[in-house]
């Protein structure tokens, strides 16, 4: 599966992808089954693999052979033992076999068994990162009017800083020039309707290879609380998370509330938050004291980016706990339904 491809509800796609391969008999399939099977001996020729198993030859295989399949008669299976081990010692770079791979899926990098579903789904994750998909992309998303004021503003930018002469050089295979004019754009609805995702982004890990730190950042309430942390690993198992160099229970006043918040993507992620050393800096304007909900979250949040930095798979359950996600609004809105507006909610009047 790869994100974005519809599936449809209850449809346990494992087990029909087996019910199709299983009838699926190539010779790559028999190859990667060989190699499976015989923990990756390769052989050039039938003699060859006679030669390194000691004391088989064909007729005892296909006395075996046709004990294993009694349907089969003696010289049937002599015959099907020397046709499977041809296929399994042919060259790859036969004549034959470099015409089918150029024919077949092969032609995309993928390997000879174009019937095979994961290599679709390759093939088509691999399609959709091309410049002409994308910018074909864009093109329709823009026909059915998804753009709003500001793109059309950058896209008139990005039209103007061509010169003529890059204009002229893209415009000769009839796309790049869209391509350069909607990057932004096509950028902007590549990930927009994410209602039929399965998965989560994973981006390739940012960690300092000298210091092996990552740095991940955090802000609440406007330009108020910026955080930044910096994470490395520690596998002496003795960790610890510091607060501009105080340890939390200092900087939060032994609220441990606040505290836990800022160790929950640790909890969400499945790791000991002794694994790794995590130091918070504020970057925000100085405030007396950070032992408050907002300064938490922002420190919360510095930790998960930080954590996905370094460990890009952690992206997946951080997102799905909402620790990556953020409210932008100042401040919580009105809402009538509270006696302030905001926080505290009517009393229940007994009428």
């Amino acid at each position: 599966m790869y994100p974005g491809e519809y599936v449809p509800a209850g449809h346990n796609t494992l087990s029909s992808l087996r019910d199709e391969l299983r009838s699926d008999l190539t010779a790559q399939s028999l190859k990667e089954a060989w190699m499976r099977v015989s923990g990756g001996m390769y052989f050039k020729s039938i003699d060859d693999y006679y030669a390194s198993v000691d004391g088989l030859d064909q007729e005892q295989l296909g006395e075996i052979v046709s004990a294993l399949l009694p349907d089969l008669r003696k010289y049937e299976a002599q015959a099907l033992v020397t046709k499977v081990l041809e296929s399994l010692s042919k060259p790859a770079d036969s004549p034959s076999r470099q015409l089918s791979r150029t024919i077949t899926a092969d032609a995309v990098g993928l390997d000879n068994a174009p019937g095979h579903y994961t290599n679709f789904l390759e093939w088509m994750g691999r399609m959709t990162e091309t410049k002409a998909f994308k910018t074909e992309h864009a093109l329709f998303e823009f026909s059915r009017r998804k753009f709003n004021r500001e793109d059309v503003r950058v896209m008139f930018e990005n039209y103007n800083l061509m010169s003529k002469a890059t204009l002229e050089a893209d415009s000769t295979d009839s796309y790049s020039h869209f391509y350069t004019v909607l990057h932004d754009f096509s950028r902007k609805v590549a990930g927009e309707d994410t209602r039929h995702q399965i998965g989560v982004r994973i981006d390739p890990a940012e960690v300092d290879p000298e210091t092996g730190i990552a740095v991940g950042h955090g802000r609440a309430d406007g330009q108020k609380y910026m955080f930044t942390a910096l994470i490395r690993e520690n596998r002496d198992h003795n960790g610890s998370v510091t607060l501009l160099g105080k340890p939390l229970s200092v900087a939060f006043d032994d609220k441990s509330w606040l505290m836990e918040m800022v160790l929950m993507p640790f909890d969400e992620a499945k790791l000991d938050f002794r694994d790794f050393d995590v130091n918070l800096i504020s970057e925000g304007k100085a405030m007396p004291s950070f032992a408050n909900e907002i300064a938490a979250f922002a420190c919360r949040m510095a930790v998960a980016n930080a954590i996905t930095k370094l460990l890009p798979l952690a992206r997946i359950p951080l997102k799905k706990a909402g620790l990556l996600s953020v409210d932008r609004r100042r401040e919580p809105g009105q809402f009538p339904g509270f006696v302030d507006g905001k926080k505290n909610k009517r009393k229940f009047a007994k009428r």
